[in-house]
């Protein structure tokens, strides 16, 4: 995220579907602990995948996955071995 502001292709005008994308990732993951705790529910199971299809959608747009940093031209060019690949630095 501090890249994507640095690089201004995040602004302060972005914040409230930044704000959204983190709510959808975190429905996600709540549900995802429903699941482990109670088994699967056709209910939970529809909510968390529209609120992955919203978390996919969000990401795009805001260039929070690779394929949409690399098509606004500000893709890492860091090829360390570093041991977590998810880590943000």
């Amino acid at each position: 995220m501090p890249r994507l502001i640095a690089d201004r292709i995040i602004t302060k005008a972005d914040l409230t579907g930044v704000e959204n994308y983190c709510i959808a990732t975190g429905r996600v993951r709540e549900i995802e602990h429903l699941f482990a705790a109670g088994g699967l529910d056709k209910t939970l199971f529809g909510m968390q995948n529209r609120a992955m299809q919203t978390a996919r959608q969000l990401a795009a747009e805001y260039g929070l996955s690779p394929v949409s940093r690399a098509r606004v031209g500000s893709a890492g060019t860091d090829d360390d071995d570093d041991d977590n690949p998810l880590a943000v630095t």
